[in-house]
């Protein structure tokens, strides 16, 4: 017990002496960083840091084609260099007794190095360099699809650049409590979401679905219905569809220019801006299901038409006032980019043409009737789909029912009965 009361008074005047050589200094064995700052009173280190500091004012970020200098303002970083300062003068003179002594200790037989204090927050960092970032990202080019008729190529593609902005940020923050001034700026490699080899592997090549209607086959053969079928052919022709997309009728052909002519509604005969667009939408719709794709929206006439089968056909209507709009819609349920295809062409025929990658399908379809009585009609539609040679679907696809059409005085035009000759399955 004697002893270690010994030891204790002699460490105590030992710390004693030690504090009275040093009085006002920082103790021997102190650094900030990679600077030595033992012995300096807390002006001389803080003169000392000024100066060290000044040189990381600007800082500059290396890349292959140059250099950028940014000033520690635009970043907002601060050197706390009084904060630095009294940090290195505590050493020693924090805590308890043993404490001081432990750290004094440490100080004598090797260093203890503190950080620089550097005051900044990592948005702000990030806003400081953003025209650096701005001035290094290039943009990756995307291949794109050309398509002239039932041909499409492909453009280039080209892989872009951007900072990786994280690692430069993580990197500054390091590096500035080490007073470090330069920095290699790292790059990454921004590749476009479809290159010209994953676009050629997806570009439609092949005929998958066709149909045709006879434009002639309606009771309105005006000049301004076949234009009303030639504007909206033109509207959809060359429409290309990614996977998983999914194609509108209404939204693609809703805002053009029509010509008014006949149109049904509610079972009678008007004139309204757009006539002849069921006969594109049926066209397109029968397309579609010799192509194999999913039907997502379709709706049947009130009466039957005599262009094509009943069963066969899919309605549009924009929507007014009296009623809600009808779509018909189709997806893109393949693997690959879908070219549509719709004309009208000089032999009264408007043709609807669904081109991509072979899918192995084949398609058959027919419908039959069931006369419920003289003006009324019940057509139920089979399909059949064959995948690879195996038969996958081969059952009802839908049924629809059919009135008879009357004109404005209510006189019937078009009746369903056994009279009224259906168009062919497959025309």
């Amino acid at each position: 017990m004697p002893v270690l009361v010994i030891c204790a008074v002699v460490a105590a005047a030992l710390v004693g002496v030690d504090y009275l050589m040093n009085h006002g200094r920082i103790y021997p064995g102190v650094a900030i960083e990679s600077v030595p700052l033992g012995g300096k009173t807390p002006e001389e280190a803080r003169r000392i840091l000024e100066e060290r500091t000044s040189a990381f004012e600007k800082v500059e970020l290396l890349t292959d084609s140059g250099k950028f200098t940014v000033s520690s303002e635009q970043m907002g970083v601060d050197f706390d260099v009084r904060g630095t300062v009294d940090r290195a003068y505590a050493v020693g003179r924090r805590g308890n007794l043993l404490e001081r002594i432990d750290e004094r200790l440490e100080s004598t037989w090797g260093t203890v190095r503190l950080p620089l204090a550097v005051d900044h927050e990592r948005e702000r960092l990030r806003d400081g360099l953003s025209s650096v970032f701005a001035a290094l990202a290039v943009e990756p080019v995307e291949a794109e699809f050309v398509v002239n008729g039932s041909d499409v190529s492909v453009t280039e593609s080209r892989a872009g650049q951007k900072v990786d902005e994280e690692k430069l940020l993580d990197d500054l923050e390091a590096g500035l409590l080490e007073g470090k001034v330069q920095y290699e700026v790292p790059i990454v490699t921004e590749e476009p979401v479809l290159t010209t080899e994953e676009a050629e592997g997806l570009k439609p090549t092949t005929l998958l679905g066709r149909y045709r209607t006879d434009y002639r086959e309606t009771s309105d053969k005006s000049r301004e219905r076949v234009e009303n079928l030639d504007i909206a052919s033109k509207a959809i022709d060359g429409t290309l569809l990614a996977p998983g997309e999914i194609f509108s009728l209404t939204e693609k052909t809703r805002s053009l220019d029509y010509n008014k002519t006949k149109v049904i509604y509610e079972g009678k005969e008007e004139r309204a801006d757009g006539g002849g667009l069921c006969q594109v939408s049926s066209t397109l719709y029968m397309a579609a299901n010799y192509a194999g794709l999913e039907i997502v929206e379709r709706h049947p006439h009130y009466a039957q038409l005599p262009y094509i089968r009943p069963g066969f056909d899919a309605t549009v209507w924009f929507g007014d006032a009296r009623s809600k709009p009808l779509d018909m819609k189709l997806k893109n349920d393949t693997d690959a980019y879908l070219l549509l295809r719709e004309y009208v062409a000089d032999d009264s025929f408007i043709y609807a043409e669904i081109w991509g990658q072979p899918t192995g399908e084949e398609v058959e379809m027919d419908s039959e009737p069931e006369y419920l009585g003289p003006d009324y009609s019940k057509w139920t539609t089979y399909k059949k789909v064959t995948e690879n040679g195996k038969v996958v679907f081969d059952d009802v696809f839908h049924k629809d029912v059919y009135k008879p059409l009357v004109d404005e005085k209510g006189k019937t035009i078009r009746p369903n009965s056994e009279e009224a000759k259906p168009a062919p399955a497959n025309p």
